[in-house]
Protein backbone atom coordinates (compact mmCIF):
# COMPACT_ATOMS: atom_id res chain seq x y z
CA UNK A 1 0.00 0.00 0.00
CA UNK A 2 2.56 2.33 0.50
CA UNK A 3 4.69 1.59 -2.31
CA UNK A 4 2.01 2.33 -4.71
CA UNK A 5 0.86 5.64 -2.93
CA UNK A 6 4.63 6.58 -3.45
CA UNK A 7 4.47 5.65 -7.10
CA UNK A 8 1.83 7.63 -7.85
CA UNK A 9 3.33 10.99 -6.01
CA UNK A 10 5.61 10.76 -8.60
CA UNK A 11 3.69 9.99 -11.69
CA UNK A 12 2.32 12.99 -11.44
CA UNK A 13 5.07 15.91 -10.28
CA UNK A 14 2.83 17.08 -7.64
CA UNK A 15 5.03 16.73 -4.35
CA UNK A 16 7.99 16.89 -5.51
CA UNK A 17 10.00 17.16 -8.82
CA UNK A 18 10.89 13.69 -10.94
CA UNK A 19 15.15 13.64 -11.34
CA UNK A 20 15.15 12.59 -15.07
CA UNK A 21 17.88 13.62 -17.39
CA UNK A 22 16.87 14.54 -20.72
CA UNK A 23 19.80 15.28 -22.15
CA UNK A 24 23.73 14.08 -21.76
CA UNK A 25 26.78 15.50 -19.78
CA UNK A 26 28.63 15.27 -22.78
CA UNK A 27 26.25 17.03 -25.24
CA UNK A 28 26.32 20.27 -22.43
CA UNK A 29 30.14 19.88 -23.05
CA UNK A 30 29.80 19.58 -27.18
CA UNK A 31 27.92 22.98 -26.60
CA UNK A 32 31.00 24.63 -24.62
CA UNK A 33 33.34 23.25 -26.80
CA UNK A 34 31.76 24.60 -30.09
CA UNK A 35 31.64 27.87 -28.52
CA UNK A 36 35.24 27.40 -27.80
CA UNK A 37 36.50 26.63 -30.85
CA UNK A 38 34.45 29.24 -32.28
CA UNK A 39 36.16 31.94 -30.59
CA UNK A 40 39.40 30.38 -31.16
CA UNK A 41 38.93 30.31 -34.91
CA UNK A 42 37.88 33.89 -34.81
CA UNK A 43 41.24 34.87 -32.81
CA UNK A 44 43.13 33.22 -34.95
CA UNK A 45 41.59 33.27 -38.56
CA UNK A 46 44.49 34.57 -40.26
CA UNK A 47 42.21 36.37 -42.89
CA UNK A 48 40.20 37.66 -40.28
CA UNK A 49 40.63 41.77 -38.36
CA UNK A 50 41.60 40.76 -35.40
CA UNK A 51 44.84 38.73 -36.90
CA UNK A 52 45.19 41.56 -39.65
CA UNK A 53 45.28 43.89 -37.33
CA UNK A 54 47.65 42.86 -34.69
CA UNK A 55 44.81 42.06 -32.04
CA UNK A 56 43.74 45.46 -31.65
CA UNK A 57 40.79 47.57 -33.33
CA UNK A 58 40.90 50.63 -34.54
CA UNK A 59 38.07 52.10 -36.19
CA UNK A 60 40.49 54.14 -38.18
CA UNK A 61 42.07 50.97 -39.64
CA UNK A 62 38.91 49.21 -40.25
CA UNK A 63 38.58 49.41 -44.01
CA UNK A 64 34.76 49.38 -45.42
CA UNK A 65 33.50 46.21 -45.43
CA UNK A 66 35.12 46.07 -41.91
CA UNK A 67 33.08 48.66 -40.84
CA UNK A 68 29.93 47.17 -42.72
CA UNK A 69 30.74 43.36 -41.07
CA UNK A 70 31.79 44.65 -37.54
CA UNK A 71 28.39 47.52 -37.50
CA UNK A 72 26.43 43.70 -38.60
CA UNK A 73 27.99 41.85 -35.99
CA UNK A 74 27.49 44.32 -33.75
CA UNK A 75 23.59 44.82 -34.16
CA UNK A 76 23.28 41.07 -34.32
CA UNK A 77 25.53 40.58 -31.10
CA UNK A 78 22.93 43.34 -29.19
CA UNK A 79 19.79 41.76 -30.84
CA UNK A 80 21.04 38.62 -29.87
CA UNK A 81 21.71 39.58 -26.20
CA UNK A 82 18.13 41.70 -25.62
CA UNK A 83 16.33 38.54 -26.89
CA UNK A 84 18.11 36.08 -25.11
CA UNK A 85 17.83 38.32 -21.60
CA UNK A 86 14.10 39.01 -22.31
CA UNK A 87 13.31 35.33 -22.99
CA UNK A 88 15.12 34.47 -19.64
CA UNK A 89 13.53 37.47 -17.61
CA UNK A 90 9.67 36.37 -18.91
CA UNK A 91 10.91 32.61 -17.28
CA UNK A 92 12.30 33.83 -14.30
CA UNK A 93 12.21 30.41 -12.40
CA UNK A 94 11.44 27.68 -15.59
CA UNK A 95 14.77 28.98 -16.97
CA UNK A 96 17.65 26.87 -16.42
CA UNK A 97 20.51 25.92 -18.39
CA UNK A 98 19.84 22.21 -18.23
CA UNK A 99 16.35 20.67 -19.86
CA UNK A 100 14.42 19.76 -16.89
CA UNK A 101 11.05 19.98 -15.18
CA UNK A 102 10.50 21.86 -11.88
CA UNK A 103 7.80 20.51 -9.78
CA UNK A 104 6.16 23.90 -9.57
CA UNK A 105 6.86 24.45 -13.45
CA UNK A 106 4.14 26.78 -15.62
CA UNK A 107 3.62 26.74 -19.33
CA UNK A 108 5.09 30.51 -20.32
CA UNK A 109 3.02 31.60 -23.84
CA UNK A 110 3.27 35.18 -23.13
CA UNK A 111 5.30 38.38 -23.85
CA UNK A 112 8.01 37.13 -25.76
CA UNK A 113 7.15 33.33 -25.63
CA UNK A 114 3.50 34.57 -27.65
CA UNK A 115 4.75 33.86 -31.33
CA UNK A 116 8.08 31.74 -30.66
CA UNK A 117 8.65 29.01 -27.99
CA UNK A 118 12.49 29.11 -27.97
CA UNK A 119 13.21 33.06 -28.28
CA UNK A 120 16.81 32.05 -25.56
CA UNK A 121 17.88 29.91 -28.32
CA UNK A 122 17.40 32.12 -31.35
CA UNK A 123 19.08 34.95 -28.89
CA UNK A 124 21.90 32.36 -28.78
CA UNK A 125 22.63 32.03 -32.42
CA UNK A 126 22.47 35.45 -32.92
CA UNK A 127 24.89 36.08 -30.47
CA UNK A 128 27.51 33.45 -31.04
CA UNK A 129 27.25 34.19 -35.05
CA UNK A 130 28.00 38.13 -34.83
CA UNK A 131 30.61 37.92 -33.15
CA UNK A 132 32.93 36.25 -35.74
CA UNK A 133 30.75 38.74 -38.29
CA UNK A 134 32.29 41.69 -36.31
CA UNK A 135 35.75 40.48 -36.20
CA UNK A 136 35.38 39.56 -40.24
CA UNK A 137 36.58 35.89 -39.71
CA UNK A 138 34.57 33.41 -41.93
CA UNK A 139 36.67 30.47 -39.98
CA UNK A 140 35.27 31.91 -36.85
CA UNK A 141 31.78 31.88 -38.78
CA UNK A 142 32.13 28.52 -39.70
CA UNK A 143 33.57 27.28 -36.36
CA UNK A 144 30.25 28.76 -34.75
CA UNK A 145 27.61 26.79 -37.26
CA UNK A 146 27.61 23.63 -35.45
CA UNK A 147 25.75 25.33 -32.59
CA UNK A 148 22.66 25.73 -35.29
CA UNK A 149 22.23 22.03 -35.36
CA UNK A 150 23.05 21.35 -31.87
CA UNK A 151 20.25 23.82 -30.65
CA UNK A 152 17.89 22.53 -33.32
CA UNK A 153 18.22 19.00 -31.37
CA UNK A 154 18.41 20.54 -28.20
CA UNK A 155 14.81 22.27 -29.13
CA UNK A 156 13.56 18.44 -29.71
CA UNK A 157 14.47 16.68 -26.38
CA UNK A 158 12.81 20.17 -24.87
CA UNK A 159 9.60 20.01 -26.45
CA UNK A 160 9.47 16.21 -26.21
CA UNK A 161 10.17 16.95 -22.17
CA UNK A 162 7.42 19.76 -22.24
CA UNK A 163 5.21 17.43 -24.10
CA UNK A 164 5.56 15.33 -21.70
CA UNK A 165 5.21 17.55 -18.92
CA UNK A 166 2.47 19.70 -20.57
CA UNK A 167 0.29 17.04 -22.80
CA UNK A 168 -2.06 19.24 -24.85
CA UNK A 169 -1.44 22.42 -23.62
CA UNK A 170 2.08 22.16 -25.11
CA UNK A 171 1.09 20.70 -28.42
CA UNK A 172 -1.70 23.36 -28.81
CA UNK A 173 1.27 26.07 -28.27
CA UNK A 174 2.99 24.34 -30.49
CA UNK A 175 0.52 24.86 -33.17
CA UNK A 176 -0.12 28.52 -32.19
CA UNK A 177 3.45 29.46 -32.47
CA UNK A 178 6.81 29.00 -34.13
CA UNK A 179 10.03 27.30 -32.77
CA UNK A 180 12.72 30.36 -33.76
CA UNK A 181 11.47 32.78 -35.87
CA UNK A 182 7.73 34.29 -35.56
CA UNK A 183 5.22 33.76 -38.62
CA UNK A 184 8.29 31.70 -40.29
CA UNK A 185 9.64 28.44 -38.67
Amino acid sequence: MHLSSNLSTLNGFSAMMVRKRYESPISTIGLFVIIALGFIATAFDPTGFVARSGGTIHAQSLTGVNQALFAIGLVLIIVGSVIRIVAIATLRRNFSGALRIRADHTLVKNGIYKHMRHPAYLGAILLFAGIPVMLSSLLGLLAMLPLVPYLAHRIRLEERMLIERFGKDYEEYMRSSKRLIPFVY
